[in-house]
């Protein structure tokens, strides 16, 4: 029996393909100019070389205020952007401007400073494509780090490195955490796509011909195999993972708010209370969050990335 849920998966992600993608260039910023902020920290904007992707890769980087006065070495947390997003969206202020509120609370001293790493991760719900041409979880897990460590100021090591994200992101930052739970002290994620189903394909025949339900399968097949392998998506599911990885030693953060558009479309909530309920019946150390009549996505983020940062500054060594 198909859950009911599955009916809305139209709308998987953000909306009808056209609008989304409408919406997309909005959430890109279409300058590569670095951004200083009023208290002193920077953001910039970069490049390198991936072998997993087989391509340059692009990120950006929020250097805190006192980066370019000290010889210090900063904890580093790695946030993943949503679909239709890229490693630009979150320097946009349609919702309120990110950068300058985390540039406020380091400068405050009311969050402890650290380097935050945005890498641009397409569509690729942060997973090694199953046909092996596109391995996103390894730039994110083995590259990226590598590359940062090389290049900034930033200590390495578990016990320094956090991931985070929002939506897609925060599917990402959570279900490469269990799969890496030596790697990462703690992660954080913001209205993470986490489905309260096992496939999230089977829908009824009728719904099949959309134009959503198209995309969202050619996405998903191109990542979990063509035809879908349920095995492989299994593996990659922050539920599946939850209930049979070892997660000693990792702090998780989650949260997602009661207004947001996927709670009936993907069942969205549905999801995030279900993985609180095997986090805690498995004991696993968590701090979840439902928001009273908040939104999905960024604005979400900018209301709540000081309790997120400041949940994985706790969990990271001085």
């Amino acid at each position: 029996m198909r859950h009911p849920i599955c009916v809305f998966l139209l709308i998987l992600i953000l909306f009808p393909v056209a609008a989304a993608l409408a919406q997309r260039d909005a959430w890109i910023r279409h300058s590569s100019e670095p951004i200083a902020l009023p208290s002193g920290s920077r953001v910039e904007f970069a490049t390198m070389t991936s072998e997993a992707l087989g391509e340059e890769a692009s990120y950006s980087v929020f250097l805190p205020p006192s980066y370019g006065s000290s010889d210090a070495k900063y904890p580093v947390v790695y946030f993943l952007h949503g679909l239709f997003n890229d490693h630009t969206s979150w320097t946009i202020d349609r919702h309120g401007n990110i950068p300058e509120l985390v540039d406020d609370l380091m400068a405050k001293k009311t969050l402890r400073e650290m380097v935050l790493v945005f890498p641009d991760g397409g569509r690729s719900f942060y997973t090694n494509y199953r046909d092996g041409t596109m391995r996103y979880e390894d730039f994110i897990v083995e590259e990226l780090p590598r590359h940062v460590e090389a290049g900034y100021r930033v200590s390495s090591g578990r016990t320094h490195r956090a991931i985070a994200g929002t939506s897609m992101g925060g599917y990402g930052a959570l279900k490469i955490a269990m799969r890496h739970p030596t790697r990462y002290a703690a992660a954080a994620a913001h209205s993470a796509i986490i489905f309260p189903v096992p496939n999230p394909l089977d829908v009824p025949e009728a719904a099949r011909s959309a134009r959503s339900y198209q995309y969202l399968g050619t996405v998903f097949r191109t990542i979990f195999g063509d035809p879908f392998d349920q095995e492989y998506f299994d593996a990659n599911n922050p539920l599946e993972l939850a209930r049979k990885a070892e997660l000693d030693g990792l702090a998780l953060y989650f949260d997602y708010g009661t207004a947001d558009r996927y709670n009936r479309s993907v069942g969205l909530g549905a999801g995030n209370q279900k993985l609180d309920q095997v986090l805690s019946k498995n004991g696993v150390d968590h701090e979840f969050h439902e928001h009273e009549g908040e939104p999905h996505g960024w604005a979400l983020v900018y209301a709540h990335i000081p309790e997120s940062l400041g949940f994985l500054a706790e969990h990271l060594a001085p």
